[in-house]
């Protein structure tokens, strides 16, 4: 042995077949999947990633350094397909898969069901192990489909791990199936990516104070409760404004039904519906609220929040947040601390909160020291820290360290 070989039993990094529908910065599975590999790829000897030709876009900040981006997959953005646009991906994309997954030494699905029921399928015929990354929606409902759900248990049995980013998700999960090998590894975040040098210069250019909403307009984010929630506080203290950022189309019926809420209070120029924004100005909007208030519930679909990563964002950026009770909120908000937990149907408890704490900056202030301090305590090098040692563990368990084989 020379004196740059690395010792028989230590592992070699490992090469990483990684699969994935979303890349962009505007959805939570878009974000998980680039925070992760900025902070994965230095554990690694080279991800591939391999995503929809149709994807929503690239996130500003992707990792180029020893990732390699595929975008050859007959599919688009959206993370859930139909049995017969499943098995057109499979017919297509198998083969090549297959033969990136045998260059590789292990195989990951950053995204649930069917991406990660694919991934298993790609490692058991190239007989690599497989991991599966879920975030709540996708790894439940189609337990409820048939077919869909056949696939999906087969999926939970043959991972070699299946990962979610919190409790509350897991708990989720195994109310419908069993997720086998199951490990928590907790959503991060990156706090220099919410200090103000990250604002690049951009103003919130929104009416002050204000509550901050960062969620596509939807029942799954629960407006029907934070909207209501607001306009009771608004009534008590009318210089307060509702800032929403998110996607919405004027002619979704939930989006005309908050709308008609906003026009019966007379608040039509205290809440604001200003769509996605670009990151630079949504750190800007963050480190400028007053508070920060997610309100997710699960939709009549079965769609749920796994965590609420913006409560966490919300944290690194100096806020204070506001959430519910049964809901991913849980792991991001301890009571009194950084934040506020209520029961969902307590509205006067969510109004009585936001008045405090626009009526008390230095209550804000304190709650958002702390949310930040606990932002620095969870963050993305962490978790790919602990998925870098899943891959070693799963991999050890196949007995397929990567210092003692050569790849076909």
């Amino acid at each position: 042995m020379t004196g740059t070989e690395a010792p028989e039993n230590v592992p070699r990094k490992p090469k990483v077949l990684v699969l994935t529908h979303s890349l962009s910065e505007v959805d939570g599975v878009g974000v998980y999947s680039v925070s992760m590999l900025r902070f994965l790829a230095p554990h690694c000897a080279g991800i591939d990633v391999y995503i929809g030709r149709k994807h929503r876009g690239f996130a500003s900040e992707m990792p180029t350094e020893g990732v390699a981006i595929h975008p050859v997959l007959p599919m688009n953005h959206f993370p859930f397909l139909s049995l017969p646009k499943l098995a057109l991906l499979l017919i297509t994309s198998l083969p090549m898969l297959v033969r990136a997954a045998r260059r590789a030494d292990i195989v990951h699905s950053f995204s649930d069901y069917p991406m990660g029921f694919v991934a298993v399928l790609t490692g058991v015929l190239a007989g690599r192990p497989v991991v599966v990354s879920g975030h709540g929606t996708y790894s439940v409902t189609p337990a409820a489909m048939p077919l869909h759900q056949n696939l999906l248990n087969w999926m939970y049995r043959r991972a070699d791990r299946f990962l979610m980013g919190a409790r509350f998700a897991l708990r989720q999960v195994k109310r419908v199936v069993n997720p086998g090998d199951a490990e928590v590894v907790p959503y991060g975040c990156v706090p220099k990516d919410y200090d103000r040098f990250a604002a690049r210069g951009e103003k919130p250019a929104v009416p002050e104070p204000y509550v901050l909403c960062v969620g596509e307009v939807k029942q799954r984010k629960g407006y029907e409760t934070s909207l209501p929630a607001f306009l009771r506080a608004w009534a008590r203290y009318p210089a307060a404004h509702f800032v929403i950022v998110g996607r919405y189309s004027e002619q979704d019926p939930y989006y005309l039904d908050l709308r008609a809420q906003i026009e019966a209070a007379g608040a039509e120029a205290s809440v604001h519906f200003i769509g996605n924004v670009e990151e630079t100005r949504k750190v800007a909007l963050m480190r400028g609220a007053q508070a920060f208030m997610l309100t997710p519930r699960t939709s009549q679909e079965g769609g749920f929040e796994a965590f609420g990563l913006v409560f966490l964002e919300a944290g690194a950026a100096g806020r204070p947040v506001v959430g519910v009770l049964d809901s991913g909120a849980e792991d991001a908000i301890v009571e009194g601390e950084n934040g506020f937990l209520r029961d969902r149907a307590d509205l006067d408890g969510l109004a009585d909160v936001l008045v405090t704490l626009f009526e008390d900056n230095a209550l804000a202030d304190q709650m958002g020291a702390a949310g930040h301090a606990h932002a620095m305590q969870q963050t993305w090098e962490q978790a790919a820290r602990r998925v870098a040692e899943i891959y070693q563990d799963v991999l050890a368990e196949r007995g397929l360290r990567t210092s003692q084989r050569g790849r076909s």
